[in-house]
């Protein structure tokens, strides 16, 4: 993972997770390891494709691509495996 993070200038993660407390841990573990980069949370699927395809409420100015997105599998209303 560090040889990707030394290659690359631009790095954002979205983080696609409903409950506060796994998110949070996430965070604190990502942090704790060194990841500096920007880290974008959308709480359910239909936010998360929003976010990915830059519509409704994100603009790409507010939602940029990620690079990389973890995605809880099951999320209420549109789940992961339908967003993937």
């Amino acid at each position: 993972m560090s040889e990707l993070l030394n290659k690359q200038k631009k790095l954002s993660l979205l983080i696609v997770e409903d409950s506060e407390e796994d998110y949070t841990k996430l965070i604190r573990l990502l942090r704790k390891q060194g990841f500096e980069y920007p880290i974008y949370h959308c709480v359910d699927g239909d936010n998360a494709l929003d976010f990915v395809f830059q519509t409704g409420e994100y603009s790409p100015e507010v939602a940029p691509r990620p690079t990389l997105i973890l995605i809880d599998l099951n999320l209420p209303g549109t789940d992961g495996r339908e967003v993937i």
